[in-house]
């Protein structure tokens, strides 16, 4: 057997006169080991790396002037179907209202090739460009037109400001590290972001299809849009509860004809003009059809309205159907609106109702304190509460929520009569 093992060990060099070859060996298997491990993790990072740029439609998310340090946000990357246009949205921070120009002329923008170590490329495609200032609504955006759909490569965006609107004294804030070595920062208001509108993290925005920018257009779908929808499904779950409250009163009154304090039972009393005969008519929305919820009422707020919002839009607009004859004016219609009065019903007070009982008395005169009364007490407070919860939420719906949906519209308006764009041939230059 000693001589059998000696066989198989100088055949596999497994004797010490093959150390050194063995050495070799099991060097050259973990260089290989080691060698296939790096190669895998080069080829997983780069695979990681790719698919990061393929997602990753933003870089910057908020920016500061480099002058006038004036704040924002960066709402998102858009695109159109073919993906040769893209749209960079901007706004200004809301304390910086009044600070900024709202002339589109008044602004130029940069663009360049970059990777993610902030080095400058070539710009893969050919790429011309404008920029759209939303009136004075703080936004602003900077559309990128390509000659072909845009490819997977971050791009540095410059925004100047040509007009300051704010002094600030000194040399100004700190720069961000990758702005410092550009002098141009410190001689004009300006600031950077990084984007990638070849990303599949951009969002379509069907407003980007048409030949010609449309600063009311975009500003609707990209704004106003979310905004309106908000405000509708607050509506509906306010007629959702002006229903369950007008069933809690539709309760009470049921109450009234039926529980009674030695026979004596509570005479109903009149219903309040602001509530009398108001219905909820329709259904919620469900997973097969959309809510059909509608207030159904002959006492209308005088600084409120009762238009059908559903079947209209803001993008469609109200003002012009519910102005009265004559008026030309929606700024004075709407201020006359918010001034008016209801001079035959000056206000509304659920603790005025007179509650009245069968045997003549007054209810109230009971107070807290009759243990013997206390049934109808109960149905007392409770319906007053019911009353004076559904004023609140019925004024605030007509008043609140249909004001709100108008001054949407108003605002729309506003970006359809002073919106700008600058589509100058060094609007944007590419470099």
């Amino acid at each position: 057997m000693k001589e059998t093992a000696k066989t198989y060990a100088a055949k596999l060099k497994l004797g010490p006169h093959h150390a050194i070859e063995r050495f070799g060996v099991v060097t050259g298997v973990i260089a290989t080991t080691f060698a296939m491990l790096l190669v895998g993790t080069l080829v997983s990072a780069t695979a990681n790396n790719r698919a990061r740029l393929d997602e990753t439609a933003l870089y910057t998310p908020s920016f500061t002037t480099s002058r006038t340090e004036l704040s924002g946000s960066v709402d998102g990357v858009y695109t159109n179907g073919e993906r040769t246009r893209a749209l960079v949205l901007m706004r200004f921070d809301s304390s910086a209202a009044g600070s900024f120009s709202t002339d589109a002329a008044n602004y130029q923008a940069f663009l360049t090739g970059s990777n993610e170590q902030l080095d400058t490329q070539a710009l893969a495609t050919t790429i011309t460009g404008s920029i759209i200032v939303f009136g004075s609504t703080g936004y602003l955006g900077v559309v990128l037109d390509s000659d072909a759909p845009f490819e997977q490569q971050i791009a540095s965006l410059t925004l100047r400001a040509n007009s300051e609107l704010v002094y600030k004294e000194g040399s100004g804030r700190e720069l961000r590290e990758d702005l410092k070595d550009d002098g141009s920062f410190t001689e004009f208001d300006q600031w950077r972001l990084f984007i990638n509108p070849g990303a599949s993290g951009t969002e379509e925005a069907e407003s980007l299809d048409s030949e010609r920018i449309d600063p009311a257009a975009l500003y609707y779908e990209l704004v106003v849009a979310e905004q309106e929808q908000e405000i509708r499904e607050s509506m509906d779950e306010q007629l959702m509860e002006m229903r369950a409250v007008l069933n809690r009163i539709d309760e009470y009154d049921g109450e009234m004809s039926r529980v009674n304090v030695d026979g004596v039972f509570i005479e109903p009393p009149a219903v309040p003009v602001q509530v009398d005969g108001d219905t909820v008519t329709g259904d919620p929305a469900d997973d097969e059809a959309e809510s059909t919820l509608s207030l159904e009422s002959a006492w209308v707020d005088p600084r409120g309205y009762d238009f059908d919002w559903r079947s209209g839009s803001v993008e469609e607009g109200y003002l012009d159907a519910i102005m009265p004859p004559g008026e030309t004016s929606y700024v004075t219609f709407l201020g006359d609106k918010a001034r008016a009065e209801d001079e035959e019903n000056p206000g509304f007070a659920a603790n005025d109702m007179e509650w009245l009982l069968t045997d003549g008395s007054n209810l109230k005169e009971y107070g807290q304190t009759s243990q013997a009364m206390e049934p109808l007490v109960n149905i007392m407070n409770n319906t007053t509460q019911a009353y004076q919860d559904y004023y609140h939420i019925k004024t605030a719906y007509q008043v609140d929520s249909y004001s709100e949906l108008l001054e949407l519209e108003v605002m729309l308006r506003g970006v359809d009569s002073s919106g700008s764009v600058n589509a100058d041939e060094e609007a944007l230059l590419t470099y």
